[in-house]
Protein backbone atom coordinates (compact mmCIF):
# COMPACT_ATOMS: atom_id res chain seq x y z
CA UNK A 1 0.00 0.00 0.00
CA UNK A 2 1.05 3.29 -1.23
CA UNK A 3 0.90 6.56 1.29
CA UNK A 4 1.38 9.94 0.36
CA UNK A 5 2.11 12.57 3.26
CA UNK A 6 2.11 16.05 3.53
CA UNK A 7 1.74 18.02 6.56
CA UNK A 8 3.94 20.39 9.04
CA UNK A 9 3.19 17.92 11.69
CA UNK A 10 3.24 13.87 12.79
CA UNK A 11 6.01 13.46 10.17
CA UNK A 12 8.55 11.29 12.63
CA UNK A 13 5.44 9.22 14.29
CA UNK A 14 3.45 8.82 10.81
CA UNK A 15 6.65 7.23 9.33
CA UNK A 16 7.47 4.31 11.76
CA UNK A 17 3.49 3.69 11.58
CA UNK A 18 4.27 3.16 7.95
CA UNK A 19 7.04 1.41 8.98
CA UNK A 20 5.45 -1.27 11.35
CA UNK A 21 2.81 -1.71 9.03
CA UNK A 22 5.01 -2.30 5.94
CA UNK A 23 3.59 0.86 3.53
CA UNK A 24 5.30 2.71 1.20
CA UNK A 25 5.25 6.22 2.42
CA UNK A 26 6.45 8.95 0.16
CA UNK A 27 6.31 12.66 1.04
CA UNK A 28 5.58 15.25 -1.00
CA UNK A 29 6.85 18.25 -0.24
CA UNK A 30 4.97 21.02 -2.56
CA UNK A 31 1.36 21.12 -4.15
CA UNK A 32 3.30 19.95 -7.74
CA UNK A 33 4.81 17.14 -5.68
CA UNK A 34 1.44 16.28 -4.00
CA UNK A 35 -0.43 16.29 -7.12
CA UNK A 36 1.97 13.66 -9.16
CA UNK A 37 2.32 11.53 -6.06
CA UNK A 38 -1.37 11.06 -5.90
CA UNK A 39 -1.54 9.32 -9.44
CA UNK A 40 -0.13 6.42 -7.90
CA UNK A 41 -1.37 6.77 -4.56
CA UNK A 42 -3.92 3.71 -2.38
CA UNK A 43 -4.06 6.74 0.37
CA UNK A 44 -3.54 10.58 0.98
CA UNK A 45 -2.90 11.92 4.93
CA UNK A 46 -2.56 15.41 4.53
CA UNK A 47 -2.47 18.53 6.34
CA UNK A 48 -5.62 20.22 5.51
CA UNK A 49 -4.74 23.41 4.63
CA UNK A 50 -2.83 21.68 1.31
CA UNK A 51 -6.56 20.50 0.44
CA UNK A 52 -7.14 23.33 -2.06
CA UNK A 53 -8.92 23.23 -5.20
CA UNK A 54 -6.41 21.90 -7.94
CA UNK A 55 -6.49 19.09 -5.67
CA UNK A 56 -10.36 17.58 -5.95
CA UNK A 57 -9.86 16.68 -9.23
CA UNK A 58 -6.84 14.84 -9.18
CA UNK A 59 -8.27 13.35 -6.43
CA UNK A 60 -11.69 12.33 -8.23
CA UNK A 61 -9.28 11.44 -11.26
CA UNK A 62 -7.68 8.88 -9.18
CA UNK A 63 -10.35 7.35 -6.98
CA UNK A 64 -11.53 4.65 -6.52
CA UNK A 65 -7.70 3.71 -5.83
CA UNK A 66 -7.09 6.33 -4.56
CA UNK A 67 -10.10 5.96 -2.07
CA UNK A 68 -8.96 7.12 1.27
CA UNK A 69 -7.47 11.57 2.41
CA UNK A 70 -6.59 11.21 6.15
CA UNK A 71 -6.91 14.32 7.78
CA UNK A 72 -4.06 14.92 10.35
CA UNK A 73 -6.13 17.37 11.98
CA UNK A 74 -9.84 17.85 13.25
CA UNK A 75 -10.56 21.25 11.62
CA UNK A 76 -11.38 20.91 7.91
CA UNK A 77 -12.48 24.30 6.89
CA UNK A 78 -10.94 24.09 3.68
CA UNK A 79 -12.63 20.33 2.49
CA UNK A 80 -15.96 22.41 3.41
CA UNK A 81 -14.88 25.08 0.97
CA UNK A 82 -13.95 23.22 -1.62
CA UNK A 83 -16.22 20.35 -1.27
CA UNK A 84 -15.58 16.59 -0.88
CA UNK A 85 -13.70 14.64 -4.03
CA UNK A 86 -16.47 12.52 -5.49
CA UNK A 87 -15.08 8.53 -4.74
CA UNK A 88 -12.56 9.24 -1.91
CA UNK A 89 -13.82 8.81 1.88
CA UNK A 90 -12.26 11.79 4.04
CA UNK A 91 -11.75 11.62 7.34
CA UNK A 92 -9.83 13.67 10.29
CA UNK A 93 -8.73 12.47 13.49
CA UNK A 94 -11.80 12.56 15.49
CA UNK A 95 -11.62 13.42 19.08
CA UNK A 96 -7.80 13.31 19.25
CA UNK A 97 -7.32 16.71 20.77
CA UNK A 98 -10.50 17.50 22.07
CA UNK A 99 -9.77 16.58 25.56
CA UNK A 100 -6.58 19.50 25.28
CA UNK A 101 -8.17 21.54 23.29
CA UNK A 102 -11.18 21.28 26.38
CA UNK A 103 -8.95 22.09 28.77
CA UNK A 104 -7.47 25.11 26.63
CA UNK A 105 -10.88 26.67 26.68
CA UNK A 106 -11.57 26.42 30.43
CA UNK A 107 -8.00 27.81 31.06
CA UNK A 108 -8.68 31.11 28.99
CA UNK A 109 -12.68 31.23 30.53
CA UNK A 110 -11.16 30.87 34.24
CA UNK A 111 -8.19 32.74 33.77
CA UNK A 112 -10.78 35.50 32.38
CA UNK A 113 -13.23 35.36 35.05
CA UNK A 114 -11.06 35.26 37.82
CA UNK A 115 -8.93 38.13 36.60
CA UNK A 116 -5.72 36.02 36.46
CA UNK A 117 -4.33 38.62 33.88
CA UNK A 118 -4.74 41.48 36.38
CA UNK A 119 -2.87 39.62 38.70
CA UNK A 120 0.32 38.76 36.36
CA UNK A 121 0.62 41.93 35.85
CA UNK A 122 0.23 43.21 39.89
CA UNK A 123 3.28 40.61 40.35
CA UNK A 124 5.33 41.62 37.71
CA UNK A 125 5.50 45.44 39.62
CA UNK A 126 5.61 43.53 43.28
CA UNK A 127 1.70 45.47 44.35
CA UNK A 128 -0.88 43.83 46.41
CA UNK A 129 -4.09 44.39 44.87
CA UNK A 130 -7.06 43.53 46.60
CA UNK A 131 -9.46 45.33 44.44
CA UNK A 132 -9.96 43.05 41.97
CA UNK A 133 -11.55 40.99 44.58
CA UNK A 134 -14.97 43.27 43.25
CA UNK A 135 -14.80 42.28 39.86
CA UNK A 136 -13.51 38.40 40.40
CA UNK A 137 -16.81 36.06 38.67
CA UNK A 138 -16.85 32.48 39.09
CA UNK A 139 -18.18 29.36 36.87
CA UNK A 140 -20.36 27.91 39.95
CA UNK A 141 -23.69 28.76 38.75
CA UNK A 142 -22.71 30.54 35.70
CA UNK A 143 -24.81 29.95 32.49
CA UNK A 144 -22.51 29.14 29.42
CA UNK A 145 -23.49 28.88 25.64
CA UNK A 146 -20.89 26.35 23.96
CA UNK A 147 -21.50 27.22 20.58
CA UNK A 148 -20.85 23.41 18.23
CA UNK A 149 -21.29 19.89 20.39
CA UNK A 150 -19.31 17.91 18.50
CA UNK A 151 -16.33 16.16 19.77
CA UNK A 152 -14.59 19.68 21.25
CA UNK A 153 -17.70 21.07 22.41
CA UNK A 154 -19.09 18.35 24.28
CA UNK A 155 -15.57 17.98 25.78
CA UNK A 156 -15.73 21.55 26.68
CA UNK A 157 -19.20 21.15 28.41
CA UNK A 158 -17.91 18.22 30.53
CA UNK A 159 -15.63 20.29 32.19
CA UNK A 160 -18.00 23.10 32.49
CA UNK A 161 -20.65 20.99 34.23
CA UNK A 162 -17.54 19.57 36.43
CA UNK A 163 -16.60 22.86 37.58
CA UNK A 164 -20.63 24.19 38.87
CA UNK A 165 -21.78 25.65 35.41
CA UNK A 166 -25.32 25.38 33.45
CA UNK A 167 -24.66 24.37 30.13
CA UNK A 168 -26.55 25.72 27.14
CA UNK A 169 -25.72 23.30 23.72
CA UNK A 170 -26.08 25.69 20.36
CA UNK A 171 -26.43 23.58 17.34
CA UNK A 172 -28.06 23.62 14.15
CA UNK A 173 -30.76 21.24 15.21
CA UNK A 174 -30.67 22.62 18.84
CA UNK A 175 -31.07 18.54 19.73
CA UNK A 176 -31.08 17.73 23.51
CA UNK A 177 -27.76 16.12 24.38
CA UNK A 178 -27.19 14.68 27.98
CA UNK A 179 -23.97 17.05 28.25
CA UNK A 180 -26.07 20.11 28.37
CA UNK A 181 -28.38 21.39 30.46
CA UNK A 182 -30.38 22.61 27.28
CA UNK A 183 -30.16 23.01 24.15
CA UNK A 184 -30.78 25.91 21.42
CA UNK A 185 -30.59 26.66 17.51
CA UNK A 186 -28.23 28.34 16.45
CA UNK A 187 -30.42 30.51 14.56
CA UNK A 188 -32.31 31.27 18.07
CA UNK A 189 -29.04 32.63 19.34
CA UNK A 190 -29.34 36.35 19.95
CA UNK A 191 -32.07 35.03 22.12
CA UNK A 192 -29.54 33.08 24.25
CA UNK A 193 -26.63 35.56 25.20
CA UNK A 194 -28.62 37.73 27.36
CA UNK A 195 -28.90 35.47 29.75
CA UNK A 196 -25.19 34.02 29.24
CA UNK A 197 -22.23 34.76 32.08
CA UNK A 198 -20.08 33.30 29.07
CA UNK A 199 -20.19 32.02 25.07
CA UNK A 200 -17.40 29.20 23.74
CA UNK A 201 -17.25 28.79 20.49
CA UNK A 202 -16.46 25.56 19.54
CA UNK A 203 -17.88 25.11 15.90
CA UNK A 204 -16.19 24.88 12.28
CA UNK A 205 -16.07 27.40 10.23
CA UNK A 206 -18.81 27.36 7.30
CA UNK A 207 -21.10 30.24 5.42
CA UNK A 208 -23.32 29.72 8.03
CA UNK A 209 -20.76 30.68 11.14
CA UNK A 210 -18.91 32.86 9.31
CA UNK A 211 -19.07 36.42 11.43
CA UNK A 212 -21.60 34.73 13.67
CA UNK A 213 -20.26 36.46 16.59
CA UNK A 214 -21.36 39.98 15.20
CA UNK A 215 -21.51 43.10 16.91
CA UNK A 216 -25.39 42.35 17.18
CA UNK A 217 -24.55 39.31 19.13
CA UNK A 218 -21.73 40.91 21.31
CA UNK A 219 -24.56 43.66 22.58
CA UNK A 220 -27.29 40.80 23.04
CA UNK A 221 -24.50 39.71 26.52
CA UNK A 222 -24.70 40.90 29.57
CA UNK A 223 -21.60 43.45 29.87
CA UNK A 224 -19.69 41.16 32.38
CA UNK A 225 -19.80 38.33 29.85
CA UNK A 226 -16.95 36.58 28.94
CA UNK A 227 -15.96 35.16 24.98
CA UNK A 228 -13.79 32.16 24.19
CA UNK A 229 -13.03 30.92 20.80
CA UNK A 230 -11.07 28.16 20.40
CA UNK A 231 -12.74 27.63 17.22
CA UNK A 232 -11.23 29.58 14.19
CA UNK A 233 -10.82 33.09 14.17
CA UNK A 234 -13.26 33.80 11.23
CA UNK A 235 -16.39 32.95 13.22
CA UNK A 236 -15.96 36.00 15.12
CA UNK A 237 -16.10 39.83 13.84
CA UNK A 238 -13.09 40.94 14.78
CA UNK A 239 -13.49 44.93 14.86
CA UNK A 240 -16.90 44.53 16.43
CA UNK A 241 -14.88 42.32 19.42
CA UNK A 242 -12.36 45.12 19.38
CA UNK A 243 -14.76 47.58 19.93
CA UNK A 244 -16.99 45.96 22.63
CA UNK A 245 -14.00 45.53 24.50
CA UNK A 246 -12.44 48.98 24.09
CA UNK A 247 -15.79 50.06 25.23
CA UNK A 248 -16.16 48.06 28.22
CA UNK A 249 -19.32 46.51 26.63
CA UNK A 250 -17.77 43.17 27.44
CA UNK A 251 -16.31 41.35 30.36
CA UNK A 252 -13.12 40.01 28.46
CA UNK A 253 -12.32 37.37 25.46
CA UNK A 254 -10.01 34.76 25.10
CA UNK A 255 -8.76 33.62 21.97
CA UNK A 256 -7.17 30.93 20.97
CA UNK A 257 -7.79 31.66 16.97
CA UNK A 258 -7.31 35.36 15.47
CA UNK A 259 -8.25 36.59 11.85
CA UNK A 260 -5.53 36.67 9.93
CA UNK A 261 -3.08 34.43 12.27
CA UNK A 262 -0.32 35.41 13.29
CA UNK A 263 -1.90 38.73 14.44
CA UNK A 264 -0.44 41.29 13.04
CA UNK A 265 1.85 43.62 15.85
CA UNK A 266 -0.19 46.50 15.55
CA UNK A 267 -3.82 45.14 15.12
CA UNK A 268 -5.98 47.25 17.26
CA UNK A 269 -7.00 44.33 18.87
CA UNK A 270 -3.93 43.25 20.53
CA UNK A 271 -4.49 47.06 22.45
CA UNK A 272 -8.02 45.96 23.79
CA UNK A 273 -8.73 45.66 27.44
CA UNK A 274 -9.55 42.11 29.76
CA UNK A 275 -7.79 40.07 26.52
CA UNK A 276 -5.87 37.23 26.53
CA UNK A 277 -4.57 35.29 23.32
CA UNK A 278 -2.94 32.35 22.21
CA UNK A 279 -0.96 31.63 19.53
CA UNK A 280 -3.55 29.21 17.98
CA UNK A 281 -1.96 26.01 20.34
CA UNK A 282 -4.73 24.90 22.62
CA UNK A 283 -4.62 21.17 20.65
CA UNK A 284 -1.23 21.11 22.52
CA UNK A 285 -0.25 18.52 25.44
CA UNK A 286 3.46 17.47 25.36
CA UNK A 287 2.70 13.89 23.36
CA UNK A 288 -0.79 12.59 24.11
CA UNK A 289 -2.79 13.96 21.28
CA UNK A 290 -0.07 12.80 18.73
CA UNK A 291 -0.11 9.39 20.23
CA UNK A 292 -4.41 9.52 19.91
CA UNK A 293 -3.77 10.84 16.95
CA UNK A 294 -1.54 8.39 15.92
CA UNK A 295 -3.77 5.61 17.03
CA UNK A 296 -6.84 7.01 15.27
CA UNK A 297 -5.22 6.85 11.80
CA UNK A 298 -3.58 3.20 12.21
CA UNK A 299 -7.05 1.98 13.27
CA UNK A 300 -8.01 3.57 9.93
CA UNK A 301 -5.59 1.91 8.36
CA UNK A 302 -6.60 -1.09 9.45
CA UNK A 303 -10.64 -0.66 8.47
CA UNK A 304 -9.47 0.19 5.14
CA UNK A 305 -7.42 -2.34 4.43
CA UNK A 306 -10.13 -4.49 5.15
CA UNK A 307 -12.85 -2.35 3.41
CA UNK A 308 -14.69 -2.15 6.51
CA UNK A 309 -16.24 1.94 7.18
CA UNK A 310 -13.78 4.50 8.79
CA UNK A 311 -13.64 6.29 11.94
CA UNK A 312 -14.61 10.04 12.34
CA UNK A 313 -15.90 10.58 8.42
CA UNK A 314 -16.47 14.43 8.21
CA UNK A 315 -19.40 15.20 6.85
CA UNK A 316 -18.91 17.31 3.82
CA UNK A 317 -21.07 16.90 0.96
CA UNK A 318 -19.30 16.31 -2.20
CA UNK A 319 -18.00 19.33 -4.21
CA UNK A 320 -21.30 21.17 -6.37
CA UNK A 321 -23.77 20.41 -3.31
CA UNK A 322 -24.61 22.00 -0.50
CA UNK A 323 -22.17 21.82 2.21
CA UNK A 324 -23.00 20.22 5.90
CA UNK A 325 -22.58 23.02 8.89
Amino acid sequence: MRVVFRSPVLRPQLEALAARHGLTFVVAEDAAALQHEAADADALWLWPAFYDAALVPVLERHAPRLGWLQLVTMGYDQVVEHGAAHGVTIANVGDAYAPTVAEHAVTLLLALLRRVPAFVRATDRAVWDGGEGARIATLNEATVAVVGFGNIGRAIASRLRALGARVIAVTRSGSLDPLADESARVADLLTVLPRCDAVVLACPLTPQTRRLIDARALAALPPRAVLVNIARGPIVDQAALTAALSAGRLGGAGLDVTEPEPLPAGDPLWEAPNLLISPHLAGYGAEVPARRAVGLIERNLARYQAGEALEAVIPVEPRGEQAAI
